[in-house]
């Protein structure tokens, strides 16, 4: 009997350890941000609909803020898998970010569209909070494989409606 509790005990810390905290959430959102600008900024450009300029601009913009949360989220991946199994856990997950938003639709309407965000996401400058709320407008939320720990609060944009939606999990 001590024997499962003691289990149960570990396994709860386990799985808390490894859960999303609201700051690692959020840097997520960001990187979600950026993976989909890039995706959008590289199809639009072969189907003739250039952005690359103002996907760059985003990207040098904000270059130290984008590096910051990508550092959180190298972090939360080290800290869960250790260095070696981190780095490979971080790369899977970005790549598999990008990858999500390849199959995606480049026609004039939808490029123009992601170029206007980029252009929007570049005049923030390095505001992590700017990009922040340029996410939750978007209504973007990365798929965080380990999940949001419990009582961690991540704020949403309901998709249909526009208002916020604040998330408990």
């Amino acid at each position: 009997m001590v024997l499962a509790v003691v289990a149960a005990a570990v396994s709860t810390a386990s799985v808390q350890a490894a859960c999303w905290n609201a700051e690692e959430a959020s840097a997520a959102g960001v990187r979600e941000l950026q993976s989909m600008l890039m995706v959008a900024a590289l199809r639009c450009q072969v189907a003739g609909h250039p952005m690359m300029n103002d996907y760059n601009a985003f990207v040098q913009a904000n270059r130290g803020a984008i590096g910051a949360m990508n550092d959180r989220i190298k972090s939360h991946f080290i800290r869960t898998f250790g260095p070696v199994g981190g780095q490979r856990a971080y790369d899977s997950f970005t790549t598999s970010m990008a990858n999500g938003y390849g199959a995606a639709s480049s026609g004039a309407e939808v490029c123009g569209d992601a170029d206007s965000l980029a252009r929007e996401a570049a005049q923030m400058n390095g505001s992590v909070e700017g990009l922040k709320l340029l996410v939750e407008r978007q209504g973007l939320a990365a798929k965080l494989p380990e999940g949001l720990c419990a009582g961690a609060v991540r704020t949403d944009y309901a998709a249909a409606s526009g208002a916020p939606e604040t998330v408990r999990r």
